[in-house]
């Protein structure tokens, strides 16, 4: 831990984060900072660790948070179908219209048992890097595809405030970056596959 009025700590500007009324970033730079003992969190060498701890709950947090985002998504959406009619008929009963939303469903579950397993690695004490890895990417991605898909098939609706999927998306669309992004994600997941992780 470093207390800002430390020699060398400076903050160099604040970042203003889209929709994120006092969650700005900050720039900042620690030249030669002295840390003495008394500010030491953990042990040496050992930060990586600490730091990473606080991201697999991150990780298990935002796979949970797009599971429930999606479901409550796809439950305004199928409600919505059910009952919507176009040219005397349920839209509902259009493949184009019910089939995306199934997919969704599909994968919403898929994501459920993904976040299940790595909550459940976790309480064993187990590190479950690349099982965290695989639903934070899975589920975050998924949610995003279910909002954007419930949203179409709400059709001009989908856009209003009053349903609140706009809010959704753009919520889930900001998880895809928080606690790794999908790409780092996907590093992970192959850098832990060949290092002879293959259990799956």
């Amino acid at each position: 831990m470093v207390p800002t009025a430390s020699e060398g700590f400076a903050v160099e500007g604040a970042i203003r984060m889209f929709g994120e009324a006092g969650g700005d970033e900050a720039e900042i730079t620690l030249d030669a900072v002295r840390v003495g003992s008394e500010w030491l969190l953990g042990e040496v060498g050992g930060g990586l660790r600490i730091a990473m701890s606080g991201v697999s709950s991150g990780r298990v947090y935002n796979a949970a948070r797009g599971v429930g985002l999606a479901r409550w998504a796809l439950e305004k959406a199928f409600a919505y179908i059910g009952e919507r009619e176009a040219f005397g008929l349920s839209i509902s009963e259009h493949q184009g219209v019910s089939f995306p939303l199934a997919e969704s469903a599909m994968e919403v579950h898929a994501a459920h048992l993904l976040g299940l397993n790595c909550a459940l690695l976790l309480d064993r004490g187990m590190p479950a890097t690349k099982e965290l890895s695989m639903a934070k990417a899975f589920s975050t991605e998924a949610a995003v595809r279910a909002i954007d898909r419930a949203i179409q098939a709400h059709g001009a609706m989908g856009f209003t405030n009053e349903v609140g999927l706009v809010e959704a998306y753009h919520t889930m669309r900001k998880a895809r970056v928080a606690d790794g992004t999908s790409e780092i994600l996907r590093r992970t997941i192959a850098g832990r596959l060949l290092s002879g992780d293959l259990e799956l």
